[in-house]
């Protein structure tokens, strides 16, 4: 067991804290439509795409990235078989002015890659292959895909539980998303660089059953322009 970060009053204060604002959400701080949201819960392929090109750019306009790249390549192509073959179709459709993304290379790698693996493991079904109950067979899964690293595996289980209301065990074993975001929060109530180890510990002194989510609450304090400081001394 990692040593503890925060002290026991500190813990006391955020669990308090957080208890009060307790996220219920991923999806839902991402400013898209009702309909843009429904749509990416529902196509479990788009809520996968959405995932892996969240990275670099606003998470607003990654998640919308989706249905724009949809309506470039056509629905007929939206597929896990049509894309684990057109990389280079993928590349254009994302680059083309206005681009899509920061880094249509990588992102093309990465949705390929994506689409190659839900081609072999669950025969193009996305519903089937994000299908288990437990998140560390999720994150088994999802871990072999270029480009879907711990803070996207952390983010999916997330969305199955918080969005689409659906059990996974394990979820204690999930760990921060951690991010520039989360460093800068971590580092300016701690003195020190944060790292992802710090994160992690942090977010399960927060949350021991569901660490993940405590990483969203620390986003949303960064948001509201409250700090960790803020909140643990207040009362102090």
């Amino acid at each position: 067991m990692p040593a503890p970060i925060l002290d026991d009053y500190a813990v006391t204060m955020l669990q308090h804290d957080y208890q009060a604002n307790l996220p219920d959400t991923f999806m839902g701080d991402f400013d898209l439509s009702p309909a843009d949201s429904e749509w990416l819960l529902t196509d479990k392929f788009a809520l996968l795409c959405g995932v892996i090109v969240d990275q670099s750019v606003p998470a607003n306009r990654a998640w919308q990235l989706p249905k724009r790249l949809r309506e470039r390549i056509g629905k007929q192509n939206w597929t896990a078989a049509w894309f684990a073959t057109h990389q280079s179709e993928l590349l254009t459709a994302i680059e083309t002015k206005p681009a899509l993304h920061r880094f249509p290379k990588t992102m093309a790698q990465n949705l390929t890659s994506l689409a190659q693996t839900l081609n072999s493991e669950a025969n193009g079904d996305a519903e089937q292959f994000i299908s288990t109950a437990s998140y560390e067979e999720l994150e088994a899964r999802l871990s072999p895909i270029h480009g879907m690293g711990p803070k996207k595996v952390n983010a999916l289980a997330l969305i199955i539980v918080l969005d689409l209301r659906q059990s996974l065990t394990g979820m204690d074993k999930s760990k921060a998303l951690f991010d520039v975001h989360l460093a800068r929060i971590l580092s300016d109530y701690l003195h020190r660089p944060a790292t992802a180890a710090i994160a992690n510990v942090v977010c399960q002194q927060i949350d021991p059953a569901m660490p993940a989510r405590a990483a969203t609450y620390l986003w949303r304090l960064d948001r509201q322009h409250r700090t960790l400081a803020s909140i643990i001394m207040q009362s102090r």
